[in-house]
């Protein structure tokens, strides 16, 4: 058994309900009906860094669920308005890269898709346990 120090980046991606609903009954091709879940998809395909875990590339996994916010009145909320809580249906998109690996023009290319005024895009360190 081998262990590896990883670093984790999460994504939280808002969705239609249609969309979370079509990925949950395992219907694959929603990924690309969401132009924000795709962009970050597509960057993560499309990275030799982020998504790399040994031979293996784009390297992601989904969950699912609702995320829940109040916008405060100097808040530009992509959905909802100040002061009013608002729940939304969202992907999380998790992927990995090795520790130490230059990750920033991924997770810039990710927030620059991202319509979320502050897009939550988590970033730490795991390990991995492997053969």
């Amino acid at each position: 058994m081998t262990r590896a120090r990883m670093q984790v980046v999460r994504v939280h991606c808002p969705v239609s309900g249609n969309v979370l609903a079509r990925l949950q009954a395992g219907e694959a091709a929603a990924l690309a009906d969401d132009p924000v879940l795709a962009g970050v998809v597509a960057v993560i395909r499309g990275s030799d860094v982020l998504g790399a875990i040994g031979p293996y590339r784009g390297v992601f996994e989904l969950g699912f669920g609702l995320e829940s916010f109040v916008p405060g009145v100097a808040a530009v909320p992509a959905a909802g308005q100040a002061g009013a809580a608002e729940v939304v249906p969202t992907v999380v998109v998790k992927s990995y890269a090795a520790e130490g690996a230059d990750i920033d023009a991924a997770l810039a290319a990710i927030v620059a898709v991202h319509p979320w005024e502050v897009p939550v895009v988590e970033v730490g360190v795991v390990e991995l346990v492997g053969r």
